[in-house]
């Protein structure tokens, strides 16, 4: 903001007229004459206000040797007779006495001022609490109340002494004050003399500086002028900072000398260029997109199994002629889901199938873990209405499987949260199982998906996860070491996918 400014303030300088800008540096030389003169008598002014604020010193240093002394003869007077009148009027001079003291304190630049201002206060202080505790044991009728009061009375003495030294102190101040004043006004008169001269020897420098800033760039128009007449027309052009009238030439003249066919040409490379550089922009866009649908497929590819699902069929049935119950349904399940798998060509499917699919691989470790393995799920929003990649939960149940809950002896849980947060759909799979550490977890995810071949892998899912939702969703995975795993997923509302054709 402050270059802006600058430019700005520039920039309206540069365009005024020579006879405004000649207007203006006169103007200038005269008030800054005119302020210095203005300083040079504030200054005397001021020294003349401290010499009238000395002057009050001096009465106010009077009223309080007056004051003092006031003070003593009423407090004497009220142990004397012990007449009430004596002791308010000492009452009230002793205020007197803390408000001159008040008042004077700061008011001195000398040294032996300001130990005479502070001997008065300390000294005063003393005997006031002195005479005030005599007056205390007057008033309960203790004869050794005149202890305290002569006590006080001696400081009191010295504090007498002292506010004379500060008035003679004072005095010398003033006397000082005024020899200053009067050097103050012989060197005012001096440099006010000497003010006129340097703004004469300014204005005649001025005078040379600025015909020579009017001279030189029409003494080289002049002579461009002259070579492009002879038919040079590479002339340099003329350079001139300002635009005043001497300025708005010198352009004109630079503009002339421009050749026009350069500039048509210029214009024509850069349209071209740009013309270029959009095409390869657009053509970069459908690669990215073409690269992202290749790569998205070919994770997708790494999850459609060949199974032979006709022989499992035959089994089955053999299985159920023999009445082989548990035989034929885990048979069946397996079934179901090489069926999914191979039917399953499309980029996504319901929420609702793939939990259905994870009731089918639930139901067939059962048989194997039996009451090692427990597993439930919770889902409080419409499964049909929300779509994943195919295989997204299931791979990651059965690693949880695998890797957490069958190397435990006591087995474990698998559990599957399905619920709606801050407009986001939140998918969190929890296991107590053994559990990783965080290098673990780092390892996995910076594994190339593309390398995974015998099962689907973590970072399978979580990349075919973020290309479906374009990288606007959220996954997270939360592991230590003897205490489970927890994977979340969150999905934007308006982003829960669509069922692939």
């Amino acid at each position: 903001m402050v270059g802006r400014s600058n430019v700005k303030k520039y920039s309206y300088w540069s365009k005024l007229s020579l006879k405004r800008k000649l207007l203006t540096y006169f103007f200038v030389i005269s008030f800054f004459g005119a302020i210095i003169n203005l300083y040079l008598h504030n200054n005397n002014y001021n020294v003349m206000d401290q010499f009238n604020e000395n002057l009050t010193s001096y009465y106010k240093i009077n009223e309080l040797l007056v004051a003092t002394t006031n003070n003593e003869s009423y407090v004497e007077g009220y142990l004397k007779n012990l007449d009430r009148e004596y002791k308010n009027k000492y009452k009230s001079t002793k205020e007197e006495i803390n408000l001159l003291i008040n008042e004077l304190d700061g008011q001195f630049t000398s040294l032996d001022a300001y130990f005479s201002m502070n001997a008065i206060k300390y000294s005063v202080e003393y005997y006031f609490e002195k005479w005030d505790k005599a007056i205390l044991l007057r008033d309960r009728k203790e004869a050794k109340y005149y202890v305290d009061f002569y006590e006080g009375k001696e400081v009191h003495e010295f504090t007498q002494q002292y506010i004379q030294d500060l008035l003679y102190n004072s005095l010398n101040e003033g006397a000082q004050l005024y020899n200053d004043l009067v050097e103050n006004s012989i060197f005012i008169r001096s440099i006010s003399v000497g003010i006129i001269l340097v703004t004469l020897l300014l204005s005649l420098i001025f005078g040379g500086i600025f015909s020579n800033y009017v001279v030189a760039p029409i003494k080289k128009l002049v002579d461009a002028s002259i070579k492009i007449s002879e038919g040079q027309l590479d002339v340099a052009s003329v350079e001139v900072s300002s635009k005043d009238e001497v300025g708005i030439l010198a352009d004109s003249f630079n503009t002339m000398n421009k050749s026009i066919n350069s500039l048509v040409n210029d214009l024509k490379q850069k349209a071209i260029i740009e013309r270029k550089l959009h095409e390869e922009e657009i053509e970069l866009i459908k690669t990215q997109q073409l690269l992202q649908e290749a790569e998205f497929l070919a994770l997708q590819s790494q999850i459609n199994p060949h199974f032979l699902f006709n022989t499992l069929n035959t089994i089955s049935r053999t299985a159920m002629f023999e009445k082989a119950d548990d035989t034929t349904k885990l048979i069946g399940a397996l079934s179901n889901i090489f069926r999914f798998s191979l039917q399953s060509t499309g980029k996504s499917i319901s929420l609702k199938e793939e939990l259905d699919i994870i009731d089918e691989y639930i139901y067939l470790q059962k048989f194997r873990f039996k009451q090692r393995l427990q597993y439930e799920v919770e889902c409080s929003v419409d499964a049909n209405e929300i779509f994943l990649p195919v295989f997204t939960l299931q791979p990651l149940v059965e690693n949880a499987i695998t890797h957490g809950i069958e190397p435990k002896i006591e087995g474990g849980m698998v559990r599957l949260k399905i619920y709606e947060k801050n407009n986001h759909i939140v998918i969190k799979l929890i296991d107590n199982g053994y559990g990783m550490a965080k290098e673990k977890i780092t390892s996995i995810l910076e594994k190339d998906p593309k390398k995974e071949s015998k099962s689907i892998g973590l970072i399978n899912v979580y990349s075919r996860f973020q290309q479906f939702f374009n990288f606007e969703s959220r996954f997270v995975i939360k592991s230590r070491e003897g205490c489970g795993t927890i994977i979340e997923m969150s999905i934007p509302k308006e982003l829960r996918g669509e069922k692939s054709v």
